[in-house]
């Protein structure tokens, strides 16, 4: 196995904590655009919540994607 310094493990960490950065704004955005939801789009939501058949699932269920 490879050493890895400590100057590189910070660089990667300040690279990925500016890529979660990215992230939560760019979720951000679409967020403010998913809340001009139409008459439309929004009884099509309310038909699916009643729908038994649907599955719905938790985000926090969801499996967290890999690094």
């Amino acid at each position: 196995m490879e050493k890895v310094s400590g100057t590189t493990v910070e660089l990667v960490l300040a690279e990925l904590k500016r890529i979660r950065r990215e992230l939560q704004r760019l979720e951000d955005l679409l967020m403010e655009e998913s809340s001009e939801l139409s008459e439309e789009e929004i009884e099509e939501l309310i038909k699916e919540a009643r729908d038994e058949s649907v599955e719905w699932v938790k985000l926090e269920e969801l499996p967290k994607p890999e690094d």
